[in-house]
């Protein structure tokens, strides 16, 4: 443990004597190098993992286009050879007695190279069809040749006769051949089926249909040019049954991809999948069908050629940070250290809370400029200081207005309605008084967008309002108005009472038994004025007090928003010796008094 401590002790020691330009050197030269190569590790990586998600996904959807494809092409071929088998009955019904010259047997030859040329003109997914009867006589679509006559030695007659089941379709594996196919030069890959008499259920012969490889082979370009192309199909004796390179074709699959397609080839239930190995991205698609599979290799090497480009742009990029930063480190030991020191001690004077410009370096570089910066940032943070908290009460302001603007719509419509009724009811003076006093109330609640206003005018809104509250609920309260006339100038901010007076209806005597009261009086004391909102309702505790001058309210949110808007606008245009007090007993009523300060009278409108 003691010989740690030395050993540190010693570096600590060593690390001090270093020169700035050494200690940047030191400590950051390492952090970056370390920085550099982690990068180009983790990038290449998650790059690389990234490319062969994506094409295995790509590989993936584009397989699933390419067996869907190859399918439709097989029932394509397999739908022609069910409409073809049922043509060459009637062929053979509508010509009985064919056998008995040249001339009909000549015809009926014709006849059923038309029909076979026909039918392949509309179901184009065929190159070519052959009928081989039980007599041995050929009829194809396409030009007979020399070696047609190899097919009677052959065993695909007997291989569709094997089938043992008329309408069943037998395929053969693609293989070129020189006997039953169109084109000797190309792949074919063939369905056998045998023709049954309709009416006697004795054999006609054995009709065969062929499929160019070209067909197939056509479905692996990708029309992606992006797309990997080297697709490929694997038949069951994997063998390369189609593929864009013709190199490929018919030649047996190298290991060691043939033993991973046989293991494939022998699972029933094989899913498409995808594996590295040697270099090469492998995905292995089964179709069921036939029996084959659809393989696409892909090299990674070139895969990610992309990846290996942009690690070597990385070490290109940290080599020249690491030079760039040994120079740095160099200028920066000359000429910033000293002036550095200076204004750091001109800022460990503005954290003390001196936020004059102190900084007393005088040079003209860079150093220079960022003390006469630091100076004017100092200057321009106490400017900003009294700015913001201007602002600030600008801000309070405008959110005290707009709380206040906010005149709660269900009071014009509830007014609204109970003129309705005293219209309905014949009560034509008490419809037009409430009439009057809703006109005047926000008449007096516009007031040309003052927020000040004088007393008198405030005591007038909340007298209207209370009118028409007592039309609504007549059995409810009474109220008093009692301002001693000397204090009918004081300014007070608009709808200041209104707000307190509605709370004592809703919250203190709408919930009483009996008929309550509501007094509003004012009186001074001293350089202020008090005015006073009493009630004789429910009345609160202690805990409810406390809830209404706060933020919120969890059970009278209403109530507290109110009363807490009153409060802050009266600290906001009076200050905070100015504002709101709340006294009550439960059973018994509530006294709310507001303090405004005793200005003279004419004060309405006042900026404040």
């Amino acid at each position: 443990m003691k010989s740690d401590l030395r050993v540190v002790s010693s570096i600590r020691r060593w690390f001090g004597r270093l020169r700035f330009k050494s200690k940047v050197i030191t400590v950051f030269f390492p952090l970056l190098v370390v920085s550099l190569i982690t990068l180009g590790i983790l990038s290449s990586q998650a790059f690389s993992r990234s490319l062969i998600d994506r094409t295995t996904r790509n590989v993936t959807d584009q397989s699933e286009l390419i067996l869907s494809r190859t399918d439709y092409i097989f029932q394509s071929v397999e739908t022609t050879a069910n409409i073809m088998v049922t043509n060459i009955n009637r062929l053979y019904e509508s010509s009985p007695n064919r056998s008995d010259s040249t001339i009909e047997e000549n015809r009926f030859s014709d006849m059923m190279q038309s029909r076979l040329m026909i039918d392949l003109s509309i179901f184009r997914e065929a190159d070519g069809a052959a009928f081989v009867e039980d007599s041995g006589r050929i009829y194809t679509s396409y030009p007979e040749n020399e070696h047609e006559r190899l097919q009677l030695s052959s065993d695909m007659i007997q291989q569709v006769r094997n089938a043992n089941s008329y309408g069943t379709d037998h395929w053969f594996e693609m293989e070129k051949r020189a006997y039953l196919t169109p084109d000797q030069t190309s792949p074919v890959i063939t369905l056998g089926k045998m023709v049954i008499h309709i009416d006697s259920g004795e054999p006609i012969g054995t009709l065969f249909l062929f499929v160019k490889e070209e067909k197939f082979s056509a479905f692996l370009h990708s029309v992606d040019p992006a797309a990997p192309k080297a697709y490929f199909f694997v038949d069951k004796n994997i063998q390369v049954a189609a593929a864009t390179d013709k190199e490929l074709l018919l030649q047996a699959v190298a290991e060691p991809l043939r033993t991973v397609l046989k293991q494939q080839s022998a699972n029933s239930q094989a899913r498409a999948f995808s594996y590295t190995e040697d270099g090469n991205l492998t995905t292995i698609a089964p179709y069921n069908r036939m029996g084959w599979q659809l393989v696409n290799v892909v090299s990674l090497k070139v895969l990610t050629s992309d990846v290996r480009q942009n690690v070597q742009l990385t070490v290109i990029v940290g080599l020249l940070c690491i030079l760039f930063s040994w120079l740095g480190a160099s200028v920066l030991s000359r000429v910033v250290v000293g002036p550095l020191e200076q204004l750091t001690r001109a800022m460990r004077k503005v954290f003390t809370g001196d936020i004059n410009p102190v900084a007393e370096v005088r040079s003209e570089d860079e150093v220079g400029i960022i003390a006469e910066s630091f100076n004017y940032m100092v200057h321009r943070v106490r400017e900003l200081l009294d700015t913001v908290n201007h602002e600030q009460n600008r801000k309070r302001e405008y959110e005290l207005a707009l709380i206040n603007a906010q005149i709660k719509p269900h009071f014009l419509y509830n007014t609204l309605d109970t003129i309705y009724v005293l219209n309905e009811f014949g009560r034509n003076e008490e419809a037009r008084d409430t009439t009057k006093a809703l006109a005047d109330f926000y008449r007096m609640v516009l007031n040309k967008g003052r927020e000040l206003i004088l007393l008198e005018k405030e005591v007038q809104l909340t007298d209207d309002y209370l009118s028409i509250m007592q039309i609504r609920y007549p059995d409810l309260f009474r109220y008093e108005i009692d301002i001693p006339s000397e204090l009918n100038g004081a300014p007070i901010p608009k709808l200041s009472l209104q707000p307190l007076v509605e709370n004592a209806i809703y919250h203190g005597l709408k919930n009483k038994e009996t008929r309550g009261f509501i007094r509003i009086s004012a009186f001074s004391i001293d350089d202020r004025i008090i005015v006073r909102v009493q009630d004789n309702g429910i009345g609160m505790d202690e805990a409810q007090i406390n809830a209404i001058l706060s933020r919120h309210s969890p059970e009278e949110e209403t109530r507290s928003i109110g009363t807490y808007t009153v409060l802050q606008r009266m600290h906001l245009y009076f200050g905070e010796n100015y504002g709101l007090s709340v006294s009550s007993t439960p059973g018994e009523g509530t006294i709310v008094d507001l303090s405004l300060p005793m200005l003279r009278k004419g004060s309405e409108g006042q900026d404040v």
